[in-house]
């Protein structure tokens, strides 16, 4: 068995920083557990624990959800050609909405629709290869930190109120990566399985 996810790195050094830094916006809080800078993604589709004879079966999913924004395979009703393009990075907000925050998150500004068509192209080519949907729709954010203690979370939230609208910089949607992700006393190992460029659209004829 392996636990494994689909996500977009965030690779540019200088916007990890930025996201890194969301912290001192923040009262001192403890009970957080926050995702290494080297480790920030935003996740399509987290699979769970599969079969070790499913890898292969993930990792052709997440080569066809590459191309199929451009080759119209399995593209969900009104979705766009994506292709490479940008995400901006802005604000933090946290789940659940109400009640102790139990993850704090930043939000996309510019690019957010089309990640979330992203989002849903994967979804439905993962659907065919017999994975299970998800019940919840596609919501894109990048968790920043997982809260462990519920007055953290309180605290938390009644934070998030006051804190303005913080830019972190722009990324490039570029590749779909498949993760295999370990759990450890501290904290998640995330190990590349596979990665994929996503495909420009074609030229025309």
């Amino acid at each position: 068995m392996i636990r494994a996810f689909v996500a977009v790195p965030v690779e540019d050094p200088v916007v990890r920083r930025r996201l890194a830094g969301a912290r001192s916006l923040l009262p001192p809080l403890h009970g957080l557990r926050w995702v290494p800078e080297s480790q920030l993604h935003f996740t399509l589709k987290f699979l769970g624990e599969i079969e070790d004879d499913r890898v292969e079966a993930a990792k052709a999913a997440t080569a066809v959800a590459a191309a199929a924004p451009i080759a119209g395979r399995a593209v969900p009703r009104g979705a766009r050609p994506a292709g490479p393009f940008r995400v901006a990075l802005e604000g933090l907000g946290a789940f659940p909405s109400r009640g102790p925050a139990k993850i704090l998150w930043a939000g996309c500004g510019e690019g957010a629709e089309a990640l979330t068509d992203v989002g849903g192209v994967v979804e439905e080519v993962f659907a065919a290869g017999g994975f299970p949907r998800e019940e919840r729709p596609f919501s894109p954010h990048l968790t920043l930190a997982r809260v462990k203690d519920p007055d953290a979370g309180r605290r938390l939230s009644r934070a998030l109120v006051s804190i303005p609208t913080e830019p972190f910089g722009g990324i490039s949607v570029s590749c779909l990566v498949l993760y295999g992700s370990e759990l450890t006393p501290r904290g998640a190992l995330h190990t590349e399985l596979l990665r994929v460029a996503i495909e420009s659209p074609a030229a025309p004829q």
